[in-house]
């Protein structure tokens, strides 16, 4: 019998764990977030990221942030990650902490959304599942113990989440990213109107 499964990896640079490269690119996504004109994050977010114009808009958003780097440091960062850090910057800026596990949970009046990939299937299945977990782990400054502790609740909807034979290898950092870019793909997407 074949079973979905994934694989928590640690998040490591060639020398060991680089903790202060993770927090940098969070950091940056929340600049992002901050310094740009009201609505053009969520313009790119909003885009399918499987397209190249999506990764063309969300290298220009980044690019036109380099103020959000001192001393002219170089950054370099998967595309999820940034995106993830944009996301939850929003989430953020826009939900109170105390109500973010209810705007997460399962609405029933709320429009369907469609995944684009298995990936984000298992994130919007595993916010879905557990918003109370995803809030906590989103409250949490990356790379901290408490962290780590908030991943472990997620850790079990994730592989419930899982299709069948699908297999997934996710670092700390990425898992973050995932739920914090479907937590907000739920966040913004309104109820269904009535027919």
């Amino acid at each position: 019998m074949s079973v979905a499964y994934f694989i928590l990896a640690a998040a490591a640079a060639p020398n060991g764990s680089d903790d202060l490269s993770i927090q940098a690119v969070h950091n940056f996504g929340a600049c992002i977030v901050r310094e740009s004109p009201t609505g053009a994050v969520e313009k790119v977010l909003d885009m399918d990221f499987r397209t190249e114009a999506y990764q063309k808009r969300l290298r220009a958003i980044a690019k036109g942030h380099d103020r959000c780097i001192l001393n002219r440091w170089q950054l370099g960062s998967s595309s999820v990650l940034i995106a993830g850090a944009m996301a939850e910057a929003l989430l953020k800026s826009e939900i109170k902490p105390q109500e973010m596990p209810q705007r997460l949970g399962y609405d029933p009046a709320r429009q369907v959304i469609k995944a684009r990939s298995p990936t984000e299937t298992m994130a919007l299945c595993t916010v879905l599942g557990a918003p109370q977990a995803t809030s906590r782990l989103l409250a949490t400054e990356p790379t901290t113990k408490q962290e780590a502790e908030a991943i472990k609740t997620v850790r079990p909807v994730l592989g419930q989440c899982l299709k069948k034979d699908m297999k997934v290898a996710l670092n700390p950092p990425a898992v973050r990213s995932l739920l914090a870019l479907a937590a907000w793909r739920i966040a913004k997407t309104p109820k269904a109107t009535a027919q």
